[in-house]
């Protein structure tokens, strides 16, 4: 059904899953428990910005008192990661919050890009039953995981 991803790629998926939980559990900055508070889905469309300048937040109900702050950052900041204002962004954000947190963020993209390389699939073979949607669906599914799957590996190798 999946006609664009080999046997050995979805071996690979599997096996690059494990590395990140591997990661995670050796990294020092993740064996702090997580006590930031956190809005949990904060992306640029929770985001209102006034001409003036002047911003809101929307979509709080997500919001955890211990949580991981470097996630939320992670989220928000996705869109900017490896453009060319990324290191701008990347000196201020060890600035105000750390090496270790940093730490954290980039290996909260690092998932991030693999959930693109990864979690499409799920919807591409969910569309197969919704005949209204389903060659959309599959179309942006595989655009995704095609646009992700050699960026993840010319960031990470494999």
């Amino acid at each position: 059904m999946l006609d664009f991803v080999t046997d050995d790629a979805l071996d690979w998926f599997d096996s690059e899953v494990e590395t990140l939980n591997r990661l995670v559990h050796q990294l020092p900055s993740f064996q702090k428990k997580a006590n930031d508070t956190v809005h949990n889905d904060i992306n640029w469309h929770n985001v209102l910005v006034e001409e003036n300048g002047g911003f809101w937040m929307i979509d709080w109900d997500d919001l955890a008192v211990h949580g991981d702050a470097a996630m939320d950052y992670s989220v928000f900041l996705w869109p900017l990661y490896g453009s060319e204002d990324w290191p701008f962004w990347e000196e201020r954000l060890i600035a105000l919050e750390g090496r270790e947190r940093f730490e954290r963020m980039e290996l909260y993209f690092r998932a991030k890009l693999l959930d693109d390389v990864i979690d499409v699939h799920a919807d591409y073979i969910e569309a197969e039953n919704m005949p209204e949607v389903k060659q959309r669906t599959q179309q942006r599914a595989k655009d995704i995981h095609l646009r992700a799957y050699p960026e993840y590996l010319r960031r990470y190798g494999k």
